[in-house]
Protein backbone atom coordinates (compact mmCIF):
# COMPACT_ATOMS: atom_id res chain seq x y z
CA UNK A 1 0.00 0.00 0.00
CA UNK A 2 0.81 3.74 -0.84
CA UNK A 3 0.76 6.63 1.55
CA UNK A 4 -2.47 8.12 0.95
CA UNK A 5 -5.84 8.81 2.10
CA UNK A 6 -6.80 5.04 2.38
CA UNK A 7 -3.83 4.73 4.96
CA UNK A 8 -5.98 6.30 7.52
CA UNK A 9 -8.49 4.38 9.02
CA UNK A 10 -11.56 6.45 9.23
CA UNK A 11 -14.01 5.74 12.73
CA UNK A 12 -17.15 8.34 11.97
CA UNK A 13 -18.87 9.42 14.85
CA UNK A 14 -15.91 9.87 17.41
CA UNK A 15 -15.08 11.79 19.34
CA UNK A 16 -18.51 13.34 18.65
CA UNK A 17 -21.51 12.56 16.40
CA UNK A 18 -21.05 13.92 13.34
CA UNK A 19 -17.29 13.76 13.42
CA UNK A 20 -15.07 11.59 10.64
CA UNK A 21 -12.08 10.91 12.73
CA UNK A 22 -8.91 9.83 10.62
CA UNK A 23 -7.28 7.14 12.45
CA UNK A 24 -3.00 7.34 11.81
CA UNK A 25 -2.85 4.02 13.57
CA UNK A 26 -2.73 2.00 10.19
CA UNK A 27 0.50 4.29 8.88
CA UNK A 28 1.86 3.52 12.67
CA UNK A 29 1.97 -0.41 12.22
CA UNK A 30 3.46 -0.53 8.81
CA UNK A 31 6.78 0.15 8.50
CA UNK A 32 7.18 1.04 5.02
CA UNK A 33 4.00 3.59 5.58
CA UNK A 34 5.85 4.77 8.86
CA UNK A 35 9.07 5.43 7.02
CA UNK A 36 7.40 6.98 3.90
CA UNK A 37 5.24 9.02 6.50
CA UNK A 38 8.33 10.52 7.99
CA UNK A 39 10.23 11.01 4.31
CA UNK A 40 7.19 13.46 2.88
CA UNK A 41 6.87 15.33 6.21
CA UNK A 42 11.12 15.68 5.82
CA UNK A 43 10.63 16.75 2.64
CA UNK A 44 7.98 18.87 2.77
CA UNK A 45 9.71 20.57 5.67
CA UNK A 46 13.07 20.79 3.20
CA UNK A 47 10.75 22.26 0.67
CA UNK A 48 10.44 25.44 2.60
CA UNK A 49 13.90 26.65 2.09
CA UNK A 50 14.54 27.79 5.48
CA UNK A 51 16.01 25.51 8.63
CA UNK A 52 14.31 25.79 11.99
CA UNK A 53 15.69 26.46 14.84
CA UNK A 54 12.44 24.40 16.51
CA UNK A 55 9.73 22.44 15.59
CA UNK A 56 6.62 22.48 17.66
CA UNK A 57 4.14 20.70 17.27
CA UNK A 58 0.55 19.40 19.32
CA UNK A 59 0.23 17.13 21.50
CA UNK A 60 -0.65 14.28 21.33
CA UNK A 61 -0.51 12.88 17.34
CA UNK A 62 1.87 15.78 16.51
CA UNK A 63 4.28 14.55 18.80
CA UNK A 64 4.55 10.90 16.61
CA UNK A 65 6.26 12.99 13.73
CA UNK A 66 7.77 15.91 15.59
CA UNK A 67 10.51 14.85 17.49
CA UNK A 68 12.14 12.65 14.33
CA UNK A 69 11.37 15.57 12.36
CA UNK A 70 13.33 17.94 14.85
CA UNK A 71 16.27 15.86 14.69
CA UNK A 72 16.29 14.94 10.59
CA UNK A 73 16.51 18.72 10.88
CA UNK A 74 18.69 19.33 13.23
CA UNK A 75 16.43 21.58 15.64
CA UNK A 76 14.90 21.23 18.87
CA UNK A 77 11.27 19.83 19.31
CA UNK A 78 8.89 21.92 21.46
CA UNK A 79 5.67 20.69 22.93
CA UNK A 80 2.53 22.10 22.67
CA UNK A 81 0.61 20.82 25.48
CA UNK A 82 -3.20 20.65 26.52
CA UNK A 83 -3.39 22.84 30.08
CA UNK A 84 -1.63 21.40 33.63
CA UNK A 85 0.48 18.99 31.43
CA UNK A 86 3.60 21.63 31.51
CA UNK A 87 5.14 23.48 34.48
CA UNK A 88 4.76 26.84 34.70
CA UNK A 89 5.30 29.42 33.11
CA UNK A 90 3.98 28.71 30.19
CA UNK A 91 2.57 31.20 27.13
CA UNK A 92 -1.15 29.60 26.06
CA UNK A 93 -3.75 30.24 23.62
CA UNK A 94 -7.40 29.12 23.59
CA UNK A 95 -8.81 28.07 19.75
CA UNK A 96 -11.68 26.09 17.99
CA UNK A 97 -11.28 22.96 17.13
CA UNK A 98 -13.67 20.97 14.43
CA UNK A 99 -15.29 19.60 17.23
CA UNK A 100 -15.25 21.68 20.03
CA UNK A 101 -12.36 24.34 21.88
CA UNK A 102 -9.01 23.99 23.68
CA UNK A 103 -6.27 25.49 24.91
CA UNK A 104 -2.20 24.96 24.08
CA UNK A 105 0.41 25.57 26.33
CA UNK A 106 4.20 26.09 25.55
CA UNK A 107 6.99 26.55 27.65
CA UNK A 108 7.57 30.22 28.23
CA UNK A 109 11.59 30.05 27.54
CA UNK A 110 13.47 32.24 25.00
CA UNK A 111 12.15 31.87 21.88
CA UNK A 112 12.81 35.29 20.70
CA UNK A 113 14.37 35.72 16.84
CA UNK A 114 14.04 31.90 17.12
CA UNK A 115 12.79 30.38 13.94
CA UNK A 116 9.62 27.74 13.96
CA UNK A 117 8.38 24.77 11.77
CA UNK A 118 4.84 23.95 13.15
CA UNK A 119 3.92 20.58 12.78
CA UNK A 120 0.62 18.57 12.81
CA UNK A 121 -0.39 15.13 11.81
CA UNK A 122 -3.49 16.27 10.34
CA UNK A 123 -4.77 19.75 9.18
CA UNK A 124 -8.36 19.79 8.94
CA UNK A 125 -9.90 23.37 9.69
CA UNK A 126 -6.47 25.04 10.40
CA UNK A 127 -7.72 25.82 13.81
CA UNK A 128 -4.95 24.08 15.76
CA UNK A 129 -2.45 25.24 13.14
CA UNK A 130 -3.65 29.26 13.47
CA UNK A 131 -3.13 28.63 17.28
CA UNK A 132 -0.15 27.47 17.06
CA UNK A 133 0.89 30.06 14.64
CA UNK A 134 -0.43 32.77 16.85
CA UNK A 135 1.43 31.31 19.67
CA UNK A 136 4.83 31.03 18.43
CA UNK A 137 4.72 34.73 17.34
CA UNK A 138 3.39 35.61 20.88
CA UNK A 139 6.77 34.19 21.96
CA UNK A 140 9.06 36.49 19.64
CA UNK A 141 9.91 33.67 17.40
CA UNK A 142 8.79 33.48 13.53
CA UNK A 143 7.11 30.16 11.94
CA UNK A 144 8.50 29.79 8.80
CA UNK A 145 6.07 27.37 7.56
CA UNK A 146 3.36 24.11 8.30
CA UNK A 147 3.63 20.42 7.25
CA UNK A 148 0.83 18.04 7.66
CA UNK A 149 1.01 14.59 6.92
CA UNK A 150 -2.94 14.60 5.43
CA UNK A 151 -4.87 17.33 5.34
CA UNK A 152 -9.38 17.10 4.91
CA UNK A 153 -10.27 19.05 1.69
CA UNK A 154 -12.86 20.82 2.67
CA UNK A 155 -13.03 22.33 5.73
CA UNK A 156 -11.01 25.44 5.43
CA UNK A 157 -7.73 24.23 6.39
CA UNK A 158 -6.07 25.70 3.51
CA UNK A 159 -6.40 29.57 5.54
CA UNK A 160 -2.65 28.14 7.63
CA UNK A 161 -0.82 29.19 4.20
CA UNK A 162 -2.55 32.77 4.33
CA UNK A 163 -1.40 33.27 8.32
CA UNK A 164 2.65 32.14 7.65
CA UNK A 165 5.05 34.31 5.64
CA UNK A 166 5.65 33.61 1.51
Amino acid sequence: MELGPASFRNVPDWPRPGIQFKDIGPVLRDPRLLSEAGARLLAAARDLGEDPDFVVAPEARGFLFGPGLSISLDAGFIPARKPEKLPPETKSIAYELEYGHDHLHIPDTELAGASVLIHDDLLATGGTAAALIELVRSTGAEPIGAVFLSELVGLGGCCVSALLPG
